[in-house]
């Protein structure tokens, strides 16, 4: 009995480790403030737009296609497939404040030391059809030296926040960490939601799985030097580059410190502010990305099944 105990607990730990995140929403769960001109009434003026998963679909309403997929050529627009609303607008002085149900860790164990992503609507631009019936391999990227020069990306400021340092701390008082200088949310790396496979395109003329991109991984960041900023370069090779991520703009929580001599160990906040010169960001989702699987727990996993197996074995003898 005590070897049965000790191996559950011992699982029980692993599985704790392997899935810190299991028990919360990977995206932001709460409107905590918005601008008063931010009234839900027009197609982007709704903040609740940014709250759960970023867009996978919506209604393509002003193309051929009744329906399209969210990929980095085609971005999120108009209105989701059941109608509800999917990106906010933030013109300059607007802002939404958004919140986790759980602290955003700065984890060491996170792809490229990246902690939380922010998803708008950007896309990169390029030459031939966007729709779900083209071949992305022949759609071929514009290319350039800078994110500006191969897509269509519009600035948003993100702060980051604690929170209320006390119980009943008014907002108006919370300590906020503002990426001034970048990164920026609705830029790099454009939203993109399905897998896309060449042979099932050769075969069938539909290249689109419905295999979700994982939206908690964030893209390499020296992806778009290596490959995207380049000319030659195809949709479907952007895609393949993206290696299974969403997508999503990567910010590091380490970075603070270089801008505010400040250590933070997690955040709970977001705060997303429209900028002058830019038209309007939009923002779709936020999301605490997903620490890679440490190999101690995976090995304390795969022993602790093992031994529960071996010991159940034994008492059934």
């Amino acid at each position: 009995m005590k070897k049965f105990l000790l191996v559950t607990f011992l699982f029980g730990m692993a599985v704790v480790a392997l899935s810190a995140t299991v028990f919360g929403s990977p995206y932001a769960t709460d409107l905590i403030s918005y601008s008063s001109t931010l009234t839900g009434s027009s197609l982007y003026n709704d903040p609740n737009a940014v709250i759960g998963a970023p867009a996978t679909d919506f209604k393509n309403t002003w193309g051929s296609a009744a329906t399209a997929h969210v990929k980095l050529v085609e971005p999120a627009y108009n209105v989701g497939l059941d109608g509800s609303k999917l990106i906010t607008t933030l013109n300059n002085g607007q802002y939404i404040v958004a919140g986790f149900d759980h602290q955003v860790m700065n984890d060491p164990n996170n792809p490229f030391g990246l902690d939380f992503l922010v998803f708008g609507n950007a896309f990169y631009t390029g030459s031939g059809s966007v729709s779900d019936a083209s071949n992305m391999s022949t759609y071929m990227l514009s290319g350039g030296s800078s994110f500006n020069g191969a897509g269509f990306f519009e600035n948003v400021v993100v702060s980051v926040s604690q929170g209320p340092a006390y119980e009943g701390q008014d907002q108006s008082q919370w300590t906020w960490y503002a990426y001034s200088n970048g990164p920026y949310g609705d830029n790099a790396y454009p939203t993109h939601a399905y897998e896309w496979d060449q042979a099932q395109y050769d075969a069938t003329g539909n290249g689109w799985t419905t295999n979700l991109m994982d939206f908690t991984k964030p893209v390499d960041p020296d992806v778009f030097g290596a490959l995207l900023g380049q000319t030659g370069v195809s949709a479907a090779d952007a895609i393949e580059a993206y290696q299974g991520s969403g997508g999503g703009t990567g910010f590091d929580l380490d970075d603070l410190y270089l801008l505010y001599g400040v250590e933070l160990d997690w955040i709970q906040y977001i705060k997303v502010e429209g900028i002058s010169g830019y038209s309007g960001g939009e923002i779709d989702a936020f999301s605490d990305v997903a620490p890679v699987p440490i190999p101690g727990a995976i090995w304390l996993l795969g022993t602790g099944v093992m031994c529960l197996i071996g010991i159940r074995r034994r008492n059934n003898l």
